[in-house]
């Protein structure tokens, strides 16, 4: 970007920054979003059943599709009369509660989980926590997560500031005016990966696990698999911010997201390769919405440019 393409406006003046000073600010920015994420957290800290339902719930949603096309697709055609005693009175109690064992209720001095293992369903119901602290270390990170998004407006905010520091004034208000986009797109992404990507991976990754195979997932395994897929498609959602600040700014122009759309695409299938599971579906679930985001972004960005060329011309 050259020098005349960001010439200051009405006489305003750059403020020119030391290293010091640029290492000062940086510092103030994060103890700011610090501050505010260790208030958010200490919410939570006293919250861990809500916290860990929460973070269990794509597990649960995936343990109920599982154990539901299990009982059509086996459970419901065994024979009680091939069974013994003991098996039949557990296939007649399975029977009779299975809607209530489908929505998570527990039996006193019955094991619902070994009853399903027993018939076949290698699904536990259960995360696995294999050491004595994996499971309120998971919690403990949980808990950052939820300070992470509840501070997450103050935190992207100290951030476009400290961006601003090396701008215009002009250019600070162009920059801060796609804050709330940013945040509502951070968002979108986070809840269409906890809510849609993170369940079918999980539903696609059990259904491959091999009989022969005991699938048990850890707490801290499970954890780490969805936040790398929430984080991910949240920081993703922000590519039609990213698009058109660098046309506000003048870095780029609408012509060259055009010109490189197909090595744009080829990225995105190679990113979601390396961020879901080896499957095509899932590939196209994280490819889909990074394509459509890059074609929203192209079209915002046209329409930006050409208001500011006629904005030059007048």
């Amino acid at each position: 970007m050259s020098t005349e393409e960001r010439e200051p406006k009405d006489g305003e003046e750059m403020v020119e920054m030391t290293l010091s000073e640029h290492l000062d600010e940086l510092r103030r920015r994060l103890l700011v979003s610090v501050a505010a994420v260790g208030l958010a957290m200490f919410v939570f800290l006293f919250m861990k059943d809500t916290v860990m339902s929460v973070v269990t719930r794509p597990y649960r949603v995936t343990w109920q599709k599982r154990a539901a096309e299990w009982y059509a697709e086996t459970f419901a055609k065994m024979d009680p009369k091939d069974l013994g005693p003991y098996e039949k009175e557990r296939h007649a109690f399975i029977e009779e509660h299975w809607e209530e064992i489908l929505d998570g209720k527990e039996y006193p001095g019955r094991n619902v989980a070994r009853m399903l293992e027993d018939f076949g369903f290698p699904l536990p119901r259960r995360l696995m926590s294999i050491t004595p602290l994996q499971d309120i270390v998971t919690y403990m990170l949980a808990a950052v997560l939820a300070g992470l998004i509840l501070a997450a407006p103050v935190v992207l905010h100290q951030a476009w500031s400290f961006i601003g520091a090396g701008l215009y004034r002009h250019e600070r208000r162009q920059v801060m005016r796609y804050l709330p986009f940013s945040i509502a797109l951070f968002g979108g992404g986070c809840a269409f990966g906890y809510f849609v990507m993170v369940p079918y991976a999980l539903v696609f990754l059990t259904g491959m696990a091999s009989p022969m195979i005991s699938f048990n997932l850890t707490v801290r395994d499970y954890f780490r698999f969805l936040f790398a897929l929430t984080a991910a498609l949240g920081f993703v959602f922000q590519l039609p911010v990213v698009m058109l600040g660098l046309v506000r700014l003048r870095i780029c122009t609408p012509e060259v997201y055009t010109r490189y759309w197909r090595h744009a695409i080829l990225t995105m299938f190679v990113a979601g390769a390396f961020l879901t599971p080896p499957d095509p579906v899932t590939q196209v679930l994280m490819a889909g919405p990074m394509i459509l985001l890059f074609s929203l972004g192209l079209m915002l960005s046209k329409v930006v440019y050409a208001r500011m060329e006629r904005a030059d011309d007048g």
